[in-house]
């Protein structure tokens, strides 16, 4: 499966930055944010890994819809260079 340049620590850190809740499982990761009734559930990456296109695009997406972060918003945060 083709991953994208955005590490699975980025993409934890903004889903944490807007509210969501993280659990921790054996074999996944849960991200639930209950204001939005809205769920993410990842394989175990580790922090250094890339996540998958299809991980960082469906999370785009939905975060979209659900009216948390638009999708240029989305693309913005995960591309900015750390101070």
């Amino acid at each position: 499966m083709k991953t994208s340049s955005v590490s699975f620590g980025q993409l934890r850190r903004l889903l944490l930055d807007l509210r969501f809740a993280e659990t921790r499982v054996d074999t996944c990761r849960r991200f639930e944010h209950p204001e939005s009734d809205t769920v993410f559930v990842f394989r175990p990456y580790a922090p250094d890994d890339n996540v998958t296109m299809l991980d960082l695009a469906s999370t785009r997406t939905h975060l979209d819809w659900r009216g948390l972060l638009s999708a240029v918003a989305f693309d913005d945060s995960l591309t900015k260079t750390p101070a």
